[in-house]
């Protein structure tokens, strides 16, 4: 197996993992991190590639910026640019997922090895996942770790509103996507039945879907138990001890009495981690001030005062707790730690001390901190909802409270820094069943499992079924041309032939090619009238169909592609239900994968377009929703669309995406154009398509030019008119900038 993992945003290195460093870099990290390198040491696995973003930032780490990271022979982190260098948060990256799908696909097409999966981990990376898994006919595999859902509920139970969550973490947006990742998937890992039943469970989604729970691991060799420090064989590296003494020292900072039995919080500054419950807890009882000392590593800062709004005033609240409880001397805040050496080290001194690890979120999807607690021998008091219900019932190692519950959170505290045999029964139970249920092997073996089960589907056509001539000039090009016909290629008969002229002489090098909402006949139709000719290839029925050269061969391994969880039953009959829609009867309208409705009455697309989603979410069929010219609706399958059509022959006919020209006018071009690809929007196009000047996309160029005029002005910018040693390589213009 060849495994692609993907998860674009955070800072993603192999080593000194920056956890806390902000919002964007969390547990995810770790995990994608982890579920690589032990992947890569199964003997069913040949490779794993975890690609991520780019980053070029003074402000971080120059790791980032470095294109191949090897974690070991056989896995690596693999960078590629995504919105500039400059690291902006995840919320910020939609926009350039696009040209990330395009610059993926030319990566694994370069290194010669199609995936066997492609497991996209959050939305942003779905997203992406799901395109570079359709270019290539192979499983998707989804694992939204947080999702959009769940998230919005708490939002707007804190008072938030669905602009503010719109306008501050594009939330709709996200809802949207995990819902289209959803119904593409071959299949979803989760790490706990709640994640499974309540996260995912206000998403539609098919029955057939397989949902496979499988807990993530945990690196024994960095949380291995307290008390082998007291064990004169075993060999503890010398950067844990350093840690040690560091934090020992830091510690002893606060505390008017440090030998007292440490309580240990880890967490973000984010509200939904409640650390205020335990400040309150901790302050308000006398008892568990006499007993222990608290501390809490809530993320890494400098200044709170630069810190995000969110985790300024969780951090402010929780000092100002500190000075009303009169905390001073029994509670620490320190500023910093590391995630690699320093965080296995805070469990140990607080399980040496005697201590417990408390977590007061309000839900936790999963709950990784409680067995790394217990993986050291650290009892845990954690929050009974969410993932940690499975924890407790795995390894015994703690206690579930309601974390609304103070009386119920002081107590299970107490008890377990006052009952010596319980605290030792929970310290053993947990080193011993973290590493029956919760390591990187067995997470991996059952991964393999699972992902063995899933069937590639087959993408290329045997090129047998294209004539010879026309699959030896399919070969030879380097650049081609994909345009629109109606209001793009014609409506400028002049500017039509002269076109024409250009791409005849530029034939040898240059293809042309069609791509039309038009069903082939109508194509056709078109083509004669105009007296245009010498067509390579047609993509029509808004990208569900591709044929080739003067037969009009078709592609049979696109029909292949496009049959994956494609149910136009189920659409047509929910889709009739509605009454701003009438069913296309004119001819050719509907197609194999293509149906076809007009918008009627007085409602617009943009109001129409979120009722489409709901009635098609419904049918639990993967659909791509296509809008043009504010009055058709094409509902096509997930893996069709012009723009997934033009990337298919790209790769198919060994064409650099970037010596692809897109040319068009309308809402059902807007996907070829987006990307890498040398889009052109010609000057007549429709307002829908003005927005994406907003994505500041270079490789979209809005011509002054209309019609086929427009496309000729396209060609002289992006310099795809004249013999193949005039074009511009990409990569090599890349590396020069790079250099400057």
């Amino acid at each position: 197996m060849y495994i692609q993992l993907v998860s674009i945003h955070g800072l993603v290195r192999g080593r000194n993992v920056e956890m806390g460093a902000d919002a964007d870099t969390g547990g995810q990290i770790r995990y994608v991190l982890e579920l690589a390198k032990t992947l890569a040491k199964h003997p069913a696995v040949d490779a794993v590639d975890l690609f991520t973003r780019r980053i070029r930032d003074k402000r971080v780490s120059s790791d980032y910026g470095q294109d191949i990271e090897e974690l070991s022979d056989d896995c690596r982190i693999v960078r590629l640019p995504c919105g500039g260098g400059r690291y902006i948060r995840k919320e910020k990256l939609w926009p350039f997922l696009d040209d990330y799908i395009d610059a993926m696909i030319a990566f694994t097409t370069r290194e010669g090895r199609t995936p066997t999966v492609v497991h996209g981990h959050y939305a942003d990376a779905g997203y992406v996942a799901k395109e570079v898994a359709c270019a290539y006919g192979v499983p998707f595999v989804f694992t939204g770790h947080s999702l959009g859902k769940p998230k919005l509920d708490y939002l707007e139970e804190e008072g938030w509103s669905i602009e503010q969550a719109n306008k501050e973490l594009t939330i709709e947006h996200r809802i949207a996507v995990e819902q289209e990742c959803l119904v593409a998937a071959d299949a979803v890992i989760t790490s706990t039945r709640h994640e499974r039943d309540q996260q995912y469970g206000k998403y539609h989604k098919s029955d057939e879907l397989p949902f496979h729970i499988i807990p993530p691991g945990t690196d024994l060799d960095r949380f291995f138990p307290y008390y082998d420090y007291e064990m004169p064989t075993v060999d503890i590296d010398e950067q844990f001890k350093q840690a040690r003494i560091r934090l020992q020292a830091d510690l002893s900072r606060f505390y008017k009495d440090p030998a007292k039995p440490l309580i240990l919080a880890l967490c973000r500054p984010d509200r939904r981690k409640n650390i205020g419950a335990l400040v309150q807890a901790f302050g308000a009882s006398k008892e568990l001030q006499a007993i222990a000392n608290l501390a809490i590593f809530a993320g890494i800062r400098d200044d709170i005062e630069s810190m995000p709004e969110n985790e300024q005033r969780v951090l402010t609240d929780m000092l100002l707790a500190m000075d009303r409880f009169n905390l001073y001397g029994k509670l620490a805040i320190p500023k910093n730690h590391d995630s690699e050496y320093e965080v296995p080290e805070l469990y140990r001194l607080a399980a040496a001390s005697g201590g417990v690890f408390v977590n007061t979120a309000f839900v936790e999807l999963f709950g990784l901190t409680a067995i790394e607690s217990s993986a050291t021998g650290l009892p845990f008091v954690v929050t009974e909802n969410g993932g940690p219900q499975d924890i407790y019932e795995n390894c015994e190692s703690g206690l579930l409270v309601n974390v609304n519950d103070q009386e119920q959170l002081t107590s299970a505290m107490i008890e377990l820094l006052t009952d010596r045999q319980k605290w030792d029964t929970c310290s053993s139970n947990g080193v011993n069943r973290v590493r029956e249920h919760y390591t990187w092997e067995t997470h991996v073996r059952h991964y393999v499992d699972a992902i063995s089960k899933l069937e590639s589907q087959p993408t290329v056509v045997n090129t047998s079924s294209t004539n010879a001539p026309v699959r030896q000039r399919l070969a030879a090009l380097d650049r081609i041309l994909i345009t629109d016909i109606d209001n793009t290629l014609i409506g400028d008969d002049a500017a039509c032939e002269r076109l024409i002229k250009l791409l005849q002489e530029n034939r040898e090098h240059m293809g042309f090619g069609i791509a039309s909402g038009r069903s082939l006949e109508l194509v056709q139709e078109a083509l004669d009238e105009h007296g245009i000719k010498d067509i390579d290839v047609i993509i029509s029925s808004v990208g569900s169909e591709i044929y080739y050269g003067p037969e009009l061969a078709p592609d049979r391994g696109w029909s292949n592609q496009l049959r994956s969880k494609w149910k136009p039953e189920r659409i047509r009959a929910v889709l009739d239900e509605l009454d701003f829609l009438h069913y296309q009867d004119r001819d050719y309208a509907q197609r194999e994968f293509k149906v076809s409705y007009d918008l009627v009455g007085d409602i617009t697309a943009e109001e129409a377009e979120p009722l489409l989603h709901e009635a098609l979410d419904s049918t639990e069929s993967a659909y791509s929703l296509i809008l043009s010219h504010g009055a058709f609706v094409d509902v096509l399958p997930h893996r069709a669309s012009k723009g997934k059509a033009v990337r298919f022959l790209a790769r198919k006919w060994d064409i650099p995406i970037e010596r692809v020209a897109t040319a068009g006018d309308s809402g059902n071009d807007r996907d070829m154009l987006q990307g890498r690809t040398a889009g052109v929007v010609v000057g007549n196009h429709d307002a829908e398509l003005a927005n994406l000047k907003l994505t500041k996309n270079d490789r979209i160029y809005f011509a002054e030019g209309c019609y086929a005029e427009g496309i000729i002005e396209g060609l002289h910018h992006y310099r795809l008119l004249g013999p193949a040693a005039d074009l511009v390589d990409e990569s090599k213009a890349e590396e020069l900038e790079n250099a400057v």
